[in-house]
């Protein structure tokens, strides 16, 4: 028997499956790789390329997929699976869900890799088709004066993401990550 995986949008912080979704999101991600509360209620109120939603097996909240819809590409920016669920290739199933609905070329960060997990996490994107980009490429913070942090950026189109780099950093600084990056380098050149 086929298991059914589906996405189910969230677009408010008083939907019954938000709680899950947020419960998840602050457990699987460090502070400084994800929004607070209001940041992530922001987005969902006023960002319209914004998707974020909780992921349903059978009608069972079991993991997230938050990404972004640009014009040229789209964005990656969460997935995560709960842990009692994980190693069930939910998060493989997911993926190739999303990969068959859209058509535009994706891009997601993943951490160095400098632990065993970020190196798994680097093979499993690997195995459904992603490439690392060699472009040096840091995730502005989220909120604060945190500094960026040192990432890679992967995409399931290596030539659309070599060719047009500058325009994916500079739509995931302003859009995702609300930096202007373009404002610090005139500062530096004056």
């Amino acid at each position: 028997m086929e298991i059914m995986l589906d996405f189910k949008r969230i677009t408010s912080v008083t939907e019954l499956q938000f709680t899950n979704l947020y419960n998840l999101y602050t457990l699987a991600f460090q502070p400084h790789e994800r929004r607070n509360w209001a940041g992530l209620e922001y987005e969902l109120m006023y960002e319209k390329r914004f998707f974020a939603n909780v992921l349903l097996q059978d009608d069972k909240f079991v993991g997230l997929f938050n990404y972004w819809t640009f014009e040229n590409f789209s964005y990656i920016e969460h997935l995560a699976i709960v842990p009692q669920m994980r190693n069930q290739n939910i998060g493989t199933k997911a993926m190739g869900i999303y990969m068959g609905q859209t058509k535009l070329p994706i891009i997601l960060e993943v951490e160095m890799p400098k632990n065993p997990d970020a190196i798994r996490r680097i093979h499993f994107y690997e195995k459904l088709g992603f490439q690392v980009l060699s472009h040096a490429y840091a995730q502005p913070p989220y909120e604060g004066t945190d500094f960026p942090v040192p990432m890679l950026l992967l995409s399931n189109n290596i030539h659309f993401a070599n060719t047009h780099y500058d325009l994916i950093k500079e739509k995931l600084y302003k859009n995702v990550y609300h930096y202007e990056y373009e404002s610090e380098r005139k500062q530096v050149e004056d």
